[in-house]
């Protein structure tokens, strides 16, 4: 049995937005079974992303996050704003280099994106 989809770019175009517009590192709230307004009691993940995203199986836009052992979603994942302090400077060792001298991010941060994403 196969199954079409009527839009099969879809998740690679969710993945490309996604991956334009957040980093690895990016603060986020993850829920890896149900949403919150789906299951009142769903599982809620706070943590960052530790993958870029990709296309899972054809068909689903997904990222991987710190504290969890699988992929989740992206339909699944919401950004976070705000990042306490330790987290902050989280994200400022993983976008550095690793050596003592470094003053240029090992991975140049993303430029905002020309054109609206929708």
């Amino acid at each position: 049995m196969s199954v079409t989809l009527s839009r099969p770019d879809a998740p690679a175009a969710a993945v490309d937005a996604w991956n334009r517009l957040h980093p690895v590192g990016t603060p986020v709230v993850a829920y890896p079974g149900c949403r919150p307004e789906d299951v009142r009691n769903a599982t809620r993940i706070v943590t960052s992303t530790r993958s870029k995203a990709t296309v899972l199986g054809g068909h689903t836009a997904v990222v991987w996050v710190h504290g969890h052992g699988a992929c989740i979603a992206l339909s699944h994942v919401d950004v976070r704003t705000t990042a306490s302090d330790g987290e902050l400077a989280e994200m400022r060792h993983l976008l550095y280099d690793a050596d003592a001298d470094a003053t240029v991010p090992a991975f140049p941060y993303p430029s905002a994106p020309t054109e609206a994403v929708s």
